[in-house]
């Protein structure tokens, strides 16, 4: 993340902020444009191999043909490099804006949520909206644990850093089943260090100092617990077969009624499109619970990053069953919270014998 040097002056800084906010939309906007441009390039190709295939064109159109498939190959590769570019570009071009914000309010500001202040100040965290300084909130630190937490999407070493910030509930919310909230922030160097001028305790994993960098390490199962999707599964298999149908019709289409050729070819396209992900869908319509050397991992069927996670055996105080609405859960419980698993035959006995002394009844 680069860090922008702050003006003296507050117009100053306004301008600069709009500037910085201008920047990264101009990366998301590059981002979707070359998406776009990427995924027309690929149906592209595909219209132009199939009329390849399924038509005999004179010698010049063939060649045409031959052009247009090598061009839209290359589009849609180069297409898809540039959005992935952008699409860096764009997350830290977003960073760079937040944190020139949170200067903005004071060195010893972070956002804890969207649009809202966590001030850290003489004998208490102040928590507030970020423009607005009369409704605050005063949380002594006395009342305060902070949690060093790395999020790993994926068994291997590297994660994203953050602070989670535990504090009694009351302070944030009139009612509640639960005795304390918790609030998160990016870890960064210069919370850390607000940290350490504050005489404040940070638990849990130590998180990278200094610029320091950690060689990334993917890690390898011991074994594995698959939980199938019935009715994702069933809706994917649905899918799949309009889309076959629909790639059926569009060929019988293009080979019988020459006049609308090139529609019966564009439904072919999109029923290919449309079985192939209803397919890769079907595949991934199954949850997994793995167990490694160095931890748990778990992943919920479909593809969202949120719907995964990997804890090391050092963040885990506990496993014990719970039941939540009439369905039995798997709590991964963590000094700062728990991580719900659902059931898998065979889970749990595996882990009273791979980590005795972690499950409790």
């Amino acid at each position: 993340m680069k860090i922008v040097p702050l003006p003296a002056e507050q117009t100053a800084r306004e301008k600069k902020a709009r500037a910085l906010k201008a920047l990264s939309r101009g990366y998301n906007g590059c981002l979707l444009g070359f998406a776009i441009a990427a995924i027309a390039c690929l149906i592209g190709l595909l219209i132009a191999v199939i009329m390849l295939e399924t038509g005999d064109p004179a010698p010049e159109r063939r060649s045409l043909l031959y052009l247009l498939t090598g061009c839209f190959a290359g589009g849609a590769v180069l297409f898809a490099l540039a959005s992935l570019l952008f699409g860096r570009a764009a997350q830290e071009a977003a960073k760079t804006h937040l944190d020139f914000l949170e200067r903005c309010c004071g060195e010893e500001c972070f956002f804890v949520g969207e649009g809202t202040i966590a001030s850290f100040e003489d004998g208490a965290l102040v928590i507030r909206p970020e423009k607005d300084f009369k409704k605050t909130i005063r949380i002594p630190y006395a009342e305060i644990k902070f949690h060093s937490v790395c999020t790993r999407s994926r068994p291997q070493e590297r994660g994203t850093w953050s602070v989670v910030i535990e504090m009694p509930a009351h302070y944030v919310m009139k009612k509640g089943d639960s005795p304390r909230a918790l609030v998160e922030t990016d870890g960064k160097e210069r919370l850390y260090r607000t940290l350490e001028r504050r005489g404040l305790t940070l638990r849990g994993e130590k998180p990278p100092r200094g610029g320091e960098k950690r060689r990334n390490v993917r890690f390898r199962a011991r074994t594995r617990f698959l939980l199938p999707d019935e009715r994702r599964r069933r809706r994917s298999l649905i899918s799949a077969c309009v889309g076959i149908a629909v790639t059926v019709a569009g060929a019988l289409v293009a080979i019988f009624w020459r006049d609308f050729m090139f529609i019966g070819i564009l439904l072919s396209v999109f029923g290919v499109f449309f079985a192939i992900r209803s397919l890769i869908g079907f595949a991934r319509a199954r949850g997994m619970l793995a167990f490694y050397d160095e931890g748990i991992y778990w992943r919920e069927s479909g593809r969202a990053e949120s719907d995964r996670f990997f804890l090391k055996w050092e963040e885990l105080i506990g496993v014990s069953v719970e039941t939540i609405e009439g369905k039995n859960y798997i709590a991964a419980e963590c000094d700062y919270g728990s991580y719900h698993i659902p059931e898998v035959v065979g889970a749990l006995d595996y882990l009273k014998e791979f980590r005795p002394g972690l499950v409790r009844e």
